[in-house]
């Protein structure tokens, strides 16, 4: 059973395949049957306020909510459900409680919101989102049923980066009867950190356990000499506080560090120092060009290939969407029947599952 799960992390959609988030649930899945979990963790030093967008199935009775510093949310979305999670930061809601403005390291801007309730992951103002958010915005995407009989899901950063992100597989939930639950999470949880007041040193081997904390016998359970043996979460090692300071390219940033003197920004930008809450912009979220877009006659693997933005992207999150033609290093595919929680602001390193498991 173990290597026939190890098959299905692997058959990922190969590069000309369509995203997962274009697949529909299978005729024979009734929503009703089944709801899969969806819990929301923030891990952040502050509060944020979590969006998701329903795009088939049925999706939780809210769509958005503040979320205190150190607490979760559990949700029920249906077994078909398909749909994507982002955190909004910043925010600031007329006539809701509790949602004071959080500055988050934004300098100045706290007076000119131009409509927005939050500088990142915007839903139209709305507390409760009705649709899509405003980049730049760490995603959590999510394809629970396929054909396949398989789930798929991924961390994009397609729109950009706002806060660091992982993905936890909830596959021992009482309410998981599949396959998945004999997989480790070592192989299912996926990390993305790009912002280094979460960064763990590389002589820092700690990691949220949760991401990775599983273990399993080394012989048969009954010898006296066997051993639990830990599976660790492989991880990103080569890069540095100041490599993820400053992956984002100078002009992507959705606020740059003031000019120095003259208003004359030296270039490479070195010397400058950055802020600890750094968004960014996708190369295609900022200017819409199609060859950053894979849109119009860039719009196959072939002619769409990295930008300068995804390949920092890459270098940082490993294992997160970097362009829309990213499927064979970014898709986690496991045997449907799980479910799923999504957290804001993990401590460690991001994860580097998918190259491993290909080694």
């Amino acid at each position: 059973m173990f290597f026939f799960i190890i098959l299905a992390l692997l058959r990922l959609p190969f590069s000309g395949a369509i995203h997962h988030m274009q697949r529909r649930a299978p005729a024979w899945v009734n929503p009703r049957d089944a709801v899969r979990f969806l819990r929301v963790s923030n891990r952040c030093s502050d509060d944020i306020s979590p969006a998701i967008q329903t795009q088939a199935g049925f999706g939780p009775a809210v769509h958005g909510f503040r979320l205190p510093a150190g607490e979760s949310r559990l949700l029920n979305v249906s077994a078909d459900w398909q749909g994507r999670v982002w955190g909004r930061t910043n925010c600031s809601f007329p006539g809701v409680k509790g949602t004071p403005f959080r500055s988050l390291g934004l300098r100045g801007k706290e007076e000119k919101r131009d409509g927005r309730a939050c500088w990142t992951g915007d839903c139209g103002g709305l507390l409760d989102c009705k649709g899509s958010g405003q980049p730049p915005a760490t995603l959590a995407e999510f394809t629970l049923e396929s054909e396949s009989r398989q789930t798929f899901y991924d961390i994009s950063l397609v729109d950009g980066y706002n806060v660091a992100m992982g993905i936890i597989a909830l596959l021992d939930y009482p309410n998981n009867t599949s396959a998945s639950q004999s997989i480790l999470p070592n192989q299912t949880n996926p990390v993305c950190i790009g912002s280094p007041h979460f960064l763990a040193r590389n002589d820092d081997f700690h990691m949220d356990s949760d991401f990775a904390n599983a273990t399993s016998p080394t012989a048969d359970p009954k010898s006296k000499q066997s051993k639990s043996q830990p599976h660790l979460l492989p991880l990103e090692r080569s890069q540095s506080l100041k490599t993820v300071r400053r992956w984002c390219p100078w002009d992507l940033q959705l606020q740059p560090p003031e000019k120095p003197g003259y208003g004359i920004y030296p270039y490479p930008d070195d010397h400058i120092e950055r802020p600890l809450f750094n968004p960014c912009y996708s190369a295609c979220a900022k200017d819409n060009k199609p060859e950053h877009c894979c849109a119009g006659k860039y719009n196959s693997p072939k002619k769409c290939r990295p930008n300068f933005y995804s390949e920092k992207a890459k270098k940082i999150c490993p294992d997160a969407y970097s362009y829309a033609y990213d499927d064979e290093t970014s898709t986690f595919a496991i045997p449907s029947g799980s479910g799923f929680e999504v957290v804001f602001c993990p401590m460690g390193r991001s994860s580097d599952i998918l190259d491993h498991l290909r080694k």
